[in-house]
């Protein structure tokens, strides 16, 4: 168990006014068993003219806002202190991956339908018969689903480079596939079209981890980011949270944010502007532990 303050600020400065801006934004977290909320607000600036809480379909918390004021710089703050557990430790090696593929032709409990809008393609994650040829590698038959997952994680882990700033965030699967390099969010999406293309539920979750400075150096304010990763649907233990980017089990490190089908259900903020000529944006995340005396 862990507990950290975590500080998400955004900001947009545009070279001439924007007149109205309309905008979607994740960045309420979700409550669930293995983490805690303690406090949590989200700040904008300049103060919206209409603001809205929604629950979306996913069961994500989303604000609608829009400013209807003339302004050329726009800022979202969203802060909180939250605790983290770790998953739980798995003693046996669960179902294989064929029967939970059966099972969900014919969904038998609430939690199986609850899986099923994460077993199509969406937007961001869209089938391509290169990528079904990547991950049945790691599906020979019989395998267990959660030891298949497991060997798949380590082969994007291990086949593809990290590379920033060389992919978009419409950059297909099957182009990430090609050319082996990307970013977390990438790499989610490989992970979630990999299940999907072999009938697994997978969805996409948002959220922030904590990073660790190199040996000898000081953590630098501002410099963690939000980060993606993949789960999957393994009755009867329901949802497993795997981190291809870094090759490891979700841990008490790894702190959630919102879950969709993919990064276009959960983008932290999103929006249409009228006016705003260019701007430049700037994006800081911070995630400190917090330890109790």
């Amino acid at each position: 168990m862990a507990e950290y303050e975590v500080r998400h600020e955004t900001i947009y400065d545009y070279t001439e006014p924007v007149f109205v801006s309309e905008h979607l934004a994740h960045l309420v977290p979700r409550e669930m068993p293995r983490q805690r909320w303690i406090s949590h607000e989200v700040l904008i600036n300049p103060i919206p003219t209409v603001y809205q809480k929604r629950i979306d379909m996913f069961g994500n918390q989303m604000l609608a806002f829009s400013i209807e004021q003339n302004h050329q710089h726009f800022s979202t703050l969203a802060k909180g202190r939250v605790i983290v557990q770790s998953l739980s430790e798995f003693t046996e090696e669960g179902p294989s991956w064929e029967s939970v593929a059966e099972r969900m032709k014919s969904p038998q409990t609430q939690d199986d339908f609850a899986a099923l809008p994460y077993l199509f393609a969406s937007p961001f994650a869209i089938f391509d018969p290169s990528i079904k040829h990547y991950a049945q590698e790691s599906f020979p038959s019989g395998r267990s689903l959660l030891e298949a997952v497991i060997n798949l994680m380590n082969r994007i882990f291990r086949d593809f480079r990290y590379a920033p700033c060389t992919t978009r965030v419409g950059t297909s699967v099957a182009e990430i596939l090609r050319e082996r390099r990307g970013v977390c969010q990438d790499f989610a999406h490989l992970m979630v079209i990999s299940l999907r293309g072999l009938g697994l539920p997978c969805r996409y979750v948002s959220g922030y981890l904590l990073t660790h400075p190199a040996p000898g150096t000081e953590k630098k304010i501002g410099a963690d980011a939000t980060h993606a990763w993949a789960s999957v649907y393994i009755p009867p233990w329901g949802w497993v949270d795997v981190d291809p980017t870094n090759n490891m089990l979700v841990s008490d490190e790894h702190i959630t944010l919102a879950w969709g089908r993919d990064f276009g259900d959960v983008s932290p903020l999103k929006g249409v502007i009228i006016g705003g000529g260019s701007h430049r944006v700037c994006v800081s995340v911070d995630v400190n532990p917090v330890f109790n005396s």
